[in-house]
C-alpha cells in the first residue's frame, strides 16, 4: 500500500506540472501568433524573428531553427531542419510522460501483488491458529482485495491521463508544424536576405 500512495502522489504530480506546462505552452503560442500577426500587419517583418528568440513556445523554436538553416522554405533539406526542431520540441512536451505509462503499467500489479501477499497471510494465520469461522477468512480476503482495488485505483487515471496528453501532444505538434512552415515561407517571401542576415 505504501508503493501505491507513492506511485499516487508521482502520478499526480505528474498531472500537475504537465497540465501547467501545456497551459503554458499554449499561452505563449498565442501571445507570439498574435504578435507576429501584428508585425505582419504593420510590415514590420524583422520583429517577427524578434518576437521569437522573446517566446518559450514551440513554435518560436521551429521557426528560428529554419531561419537560421538559411533554406528554401519547401525544399527537401529545409523539411529536415523542420523535422529536427520538431522533435525536439516533441521530446520537451513528451518530458516525464513515461512515468505515466509506467505508473499505469504496474500499479495493477502492485496491488495484485498486495493481495496474494494477504490472502497467503490469512491462509497462514488459518494454519497456525485454526480455523476460525467463515467471517474471519472472509475478513482477511477482504482486506488484501483493497490492495487491488487501490492499485487498479491508481492506474486508470494514469492511463487516462497519458492517452490524454499523448493525444494533445499529436495534434499540438501537427498544429505548430503546419504553422511555422507557413509563417517561414511568408517571412522569407518577404525578406529575402533572412538567410545572410541569419
Amino acid at each position: 500500500m505504501v508503493t501505491l500512495m507513492t506511485l499516487s502522489i508521482v502520478s499526480i504530480g505528474v498531472v500537475l506540472e504537465r497540465l501547467s506546462f501545456f497551459k503554458k505552452i499554449r499561452r505563449a503560442t498565442t501571445a507570439l501568433r498574435d504578435a507576429m500577426q501584428g508585425a505582419f500587419e504593420k510590415e514590420e517583418y524583422g520583429e517577427v524573428l524578434v518576437h521569437c528568440r522573446q517566446s518559450e513556445s514551440p513554435l518560436a523554436a521551429m521557426i528560428l531553427a529554419e531561419a537560421a538553416s538559411g533554406l528554401e522554405a519547401e525544399s527537401a533539406d529545409a523539411g529536415r531542419v523542420m523535422n529536427l526542431a520538431m522533435r525536439g520540441e516533441m521530446a520537451r512536451m513528451k518530458q516525464y510522460m513515461p512515468i505515466l505509462a509506467t505508473i499505469a503499467s504496474i500499479a495493477p500489479f502492485v496491488g495484485l501483488f498486495g493481495t496474494c501477499k494477504g490472502i497467503i497471510s490469512a491462509f497462514s494465520d488459518i494454519a497456525t491458529h485454526g480455523m476460525g469461522g467463515p467471517s474471519v477468512i472472509a475478513a482477511g480476503i477482504s482486506e488484501a482485495l483493497v490492495a487491488t482495488a487501490t492499485g487498479l485505483l491508481v492506474a486508470i487515471p494514469a492511463l487516462m491521463f497519458y492517452n490524454y496528453f499523448t493525444k494533445m501532444i499529436a495534434n499540438l505538434g501537427l498544429e505548430l508544424e503546419s504553422h511555422a512552415f507557413q509563417v517561414y515561407r511568408d517571412l522569407r517571401s518577404k525578406l529575402p536576405g533572412l538567410s545572410e542576415s541569419d
